[in-house]
């Protein structure tokens, strides 16, 4: 599958994956819209490249409201969309009975209901011209939970029953659907994650540091587009996701019992 002349929607495009997944769209020749809430780090991180590759939309997802219309005017302007990599996102550190209710607001409304919104935006035009590639950064803590991560695992399990049960509606359009779901990467989100009271963790303490670079993820996230896989785990394979995984399918027990001693 060659991306070239592909049109790419990437949100949370200023870090991370979302930056380094752009980078290698563009490497690869296509056209990526770049959607964050930064402008300027937009512009410093992309500043480098081929002006023509690339456009930025600076937008709060948090503004749900307004979503519809933000979508409608980059189609208006950009033309065709086929490819909206939904990876815009924010995690939790924090036990749930000293959590703030406001703060697991937060992270379901920027996790979960604005990839749903945005989505919903995107997918007539996609349904009109009967093709599209509907991508979601998950996480692993959408297929396992664990301690701490009540609200983000809960935002993140929401976008799996969402997009399984989506799949399966528009197939018949000729759009397809992948989750990808990594593991630890090397990004600011454990350092960025909301504690109980709303406020930033702030420390890199959590194993992101180990994990694959934004860069590995994003080339593993590309092959899974390519090959229009329903869904990826990213991860380096030494990550304990892996293990997690494989206990929770086979020895659910045990994961259980590991869970309630790890904190992940």
């Amino acid at each position: 599958m060659s991306f070239i002349n592909k049109t790419v929607i990437i949100t949370g495009a200023s870090s991370g994956i979302g930056a380094a997944t752009a980078k290698r769209f563009i490497s690869m020749g296509a056209k990526v819209i770049l959607v964050a809430r930064n402008k300027e780090k937009m512009e410093k991180i992309f500043g480098d490249y081929d002006s023509s590759k690339y456009c930025i939309y600076p937008f709060d997802l948090n503004d749900l409201d307004r979503i519809n219309a933000f979508v409608l005017e980059i189609i208006q302007k950009e033309g065709p969309i086929d490819i909206v990599f939904n990876n815009a996102g924010i995690s939790q550190f924090g036990y749930f009975e000293d959590s703030n209710l406001a703060v697991l607001e937060k992270i379901m409304k920027l996790d979960y209901f604005s990839v749903v919104a945005f989505t919903k935006a995107i997918l007539p035009h996609m349904i009109d011209k009967q093709s599209g590639h509907i991508v979601t950064n998950s996480s692993v803590a959408g297929l396992i939970p664990s301690r701490n991560r009540t609200a983000y695992s809960s935002a993140k399990f929401a976008l799996h029953g969402f997009f399984d049960s989506l799949r399966s509606e528009i197939a018949r359009h000729n759009i397809y659907v992948t989750l990808v779901a990594p593991g630890k990467v090397q990004t600011d989100i454990g350092k960025n994650a909301l504690t109980e009271s709303g406020n930033p963790y702030g420390k890199d303490d959590r194993g992101h540091a180990i994990g694959l670079s934004a860069d590995a993820a994003a080339k593993k996230i590309i092959s899974a587009i390519k090959r229009k896989k329903r869904q990826a785990i990213i991860a380096k394979w030494n990550d304990i996701a892996w293990l997690g995984l494989f206990l929770r399918k086979y020895f659910p027990w045990l994961y259980f019992e590991l869970a309630k001693r790890i904190n992940a």
